[in-house]
């Protein structure tokens, strides 16, 4: 069984050094997320073509993550998470080697596997270990690791592209990315490994065509938002990351511990942007011996949803422009909160 928490502590050592951990990966992916377009284009890439980029890495990520989470099940969460972060180590520092799309775009396969990975072990190994009565708190703790990058991620990668060049940015990006798997090598297994356990969890599906409707429309956000900045006339794009990200991280500081007390359901309609909620809902439909399984169904609906926002939305772009692509990523979200309602009747979830 695994070495469930005995007491309500919550900043465990495991727990910091995952964190810590999470908001340097995310910190080197939100160095590349609004500057890699650019890249593209400079590599003589098409609209359609930064879509294509940008979506093969959510796909490669998504492919491995149920296999990624068995394993977590089968092996543990630390050995999952430390190959994953070497791996995502080992693809920043390729970047500069890249003079194609072809290249480009062969890279983030790899760079997406080594995302996937250690993504979901991180995700996981803080369910571990919250306590029970605490879940959502901690994942909406955990969650704002994602949240803090994003806040000054983007912003200071187009800073530091203003003053220098791409080798720069992708050597800085690979730099951070080392911070991250220094930090996991302190980090202590979790679990006692389960040798047979299940590729798709089927608890974690209805959180994760949830989590699928935001993920796709999120995906048009983080894939073209550098491009229509620069047709607007804004100069760092990434500002708008630093407010969106200020806005996640006080919204799930409460939302976290208010699904503890009020029910997740009475957190997620809202907005349907609290990831925080969907995953502690996951967490609870899911049973210890699948936790790993589960997660990594739910992660792989997330990338799943931003590869496909990327490519698909990014077709709807090239031909019918911003004004549409947005309004249609509007309406895909909306669809899932009324889906959402109508499941949650139907099933008295």
């Amino acid at each position: 069984m695994e070495k469930r928490p005995k007491n309500e502590k919550l900043f465990s050592r495991n727990f910091v050094l995952t964190s810590l951990s999470t908001i340097t990966i995310f910190t080197s992916f939100y160095f590349l997320l609004v500057t890699l377009p650019i890249y593209i284009l400079k590599l003589g890439g098409s609209e359609s073509e930064i879509g294509l980029i940008i979506g093969v890495f959510t796909i490669s990520a998504v492919l491995l993550r149920p296999f990624i989470g068995r394993e977590l099940d089968r092996r543990g969460r630390k050995k999952i998470l430390l190959a994953g972060s070497l791996v995502f180590l080992l693809s920043t520092l390729l970047y500069n080697y890249t003079t194609s799309v072809t290249t480009l775009l062969l890279l983030r396969v790899l760079h997406g596997a080594g995302w996937g990975a250690a993504t979901t072990a991180a995700s996981t190994l803080i369910a571990d270990i919250a306590p029970l009565s605490r879940r959502g708190e901690a994942m909406g703790i955990f969650g704002m690791a994602s949240n803090v990058a994003m806040a000054f991620g983007p912003a200071l990668s187009i800073m530091l592209l203003d003053f220098s060049n791409f080798p720069t940015l992708f050597a800085v990006s690979a730099s951070i990315a080392l911070v991250s798997l220094l930090l996991v090598l302190p980090i202590s297994e979790t679990i006692v490994v389960h040798p047979k356990t299940s590729l798709f969890s089927k608890e974690a599906l209805f959180p994760s065509a949830m989590m699928f409707t935001v993920s796709l429309t999120y995906g048009s956000i983080v894939s073209f938002l550098s491009l229509f900045a620069q047709k607007q006339g804004i100069t760092n794009p990434g500002i708008f990351f630093t407010v969106f990200a200020i806005t996640l991280i006080i919204v799930r500081a409460l939302a976290g511990r208010l699904s503890d007390i009020k029910g997740r359901n009475y957190v997620i309609v809202p907005g349907l942007i609290l990831i925080t909620s969907l995953m502690a809902l996951l967490v609870d439909r899911a049973t210890e011996r699948t936790l790993g399984a589960a997660m990594g169904t739910f992660t792989a609906a997330f990338d799943l949803g931003i590869g496909a926002g990327s490519i698909v939305l990014g077709i709807v772009l090239q031909f019918y422009g911003f004004s549409i692509m947005y309004l249609l990523s509007g309406l895909i979200v909306l669809s899932g909160a009324v889906l959402f309602l109508a499941m949650n009747d139907k099933k008295g979830m």
